[in-house]
C-alpha cells in the first residue's frame, strides 16, 4: 500500500525563558479549534496515513527530531511515499534532505505555508534556531523528489506568502498553489486542492 507521511506544527525557541515570554503574549481559545482535521478519509483506501508523534513540540530541537524522524523509516515500504508537511517543517525536510538521503523514493511532496526564513517576520514568529539552512540548499530537494507542491494563502498571518515565491525561486519545476482565504490553515476541516493533486 503506498504510504503518506504527514506532520503538521511545531515552536522551537532557545530556553524557557524565551518560550515563557511568547506564551504570555498569545491569545488562546480552548474552544477554538487549531488542530488540522482528517482531510485524508478519502485516501485511505489507497494510502495508510503515518502521524508521526514528534517530541516536545513546544521546545523542537532539529536533532533530536531527526532522530525520532528516522525512527520511522524501518515501517516505510517500497511503495511511492507522498510527505504532506506545514510550515516550518518545510525548515525541517529541506535541511533534512541536504544532509541525508531519505531511504525511499519520494513520489510527491506538498509544502504548506511554508517557512523561508525569519528575515521579515515578527520576533515573536522567529522559531528556526538549529533548523535555519542556507537557501541555496533548496534545489537539492529536485533531486529526491518526483513532484513537489507549494500551497499558500495570501491572507496568512503567520508566515507571508512571500515565503513561498522565494521558495519557488530556487525549485522552478515546483507546482504553486495560491489561495486568498484560508489563513495559516490551522482549523481547515477540507483541504480538496491537496486531495486533488495527491489523487491526480
Amino acid at each position: 500500500m503506498k504510504q503518506l507521511i504527514y506532520i503538521h506544527w511545531w515552536m522551537c525557541f532557545p530556553d524557557t525563558e524565551t518560550m515563557c515570554e511568547v506564551i504570555a503574549k498569545r491569545d488562546y481559545n480552548p474552544l477554538e479549534e487549531k488542530i488540522w482535521k482528517d482531510r485524508f478519509e478519502a485516501l485511505k483506501s489507497t494510502y495508510q496515513i503515518i502521524r508521526p508523534e514528534m517530541p516536545n513540540k513546544n521546545m523542537a530541537s532539529y536533532m533530536i527530531w531527526k532522530m525520532w524522524f528516522e525512527k520511522t523509516f524501518p515501517y516505510l515500504n517500497d511503495d511511492d511515499i507522498v510527505l504532506v508537511w506545514h510550515s516550518l517543517w518545510a525548515m525541517f525536510l529541506i535541511k533534512y534532505l541536504w544532509e541525508n538521503t531519505f531511504p525511499k523514493e519520494i513520489k510527491q511532496l506538498h509544502l504548506v505555508s511554508s517557512v523561508f526564513d525569519e528575515s521579515d517576520m515578527d520576533d515573536d514568529k522567529k522559531y528556526s534556531w538549529d533548523f535555519a539552512y542556507d537557501p541555496k540548499v533548496i534545489p537539492h530537494i529536485e533531486n529526491q523528489v518526483e513532484e513537489i507542491f507549494l500551497y499558500h494563502s495570501t491572507d496568512d498571518d503567520i508566515v507571508p506568502y512571500a515565503h513561498t515565491q522565494k521558495i519557488k525561486a530556487y525549485l522552478p519545476k515546483a507546482k504553486v498553489i495560491t489561495l486568498t482565504d484560508r489563513g495559516h490553515f490551522f482549523g481547515q476541516l477540507e483541504f480538496p486542492e491537496l486531495l486533488e493533486n495527491i489523487i491526480a
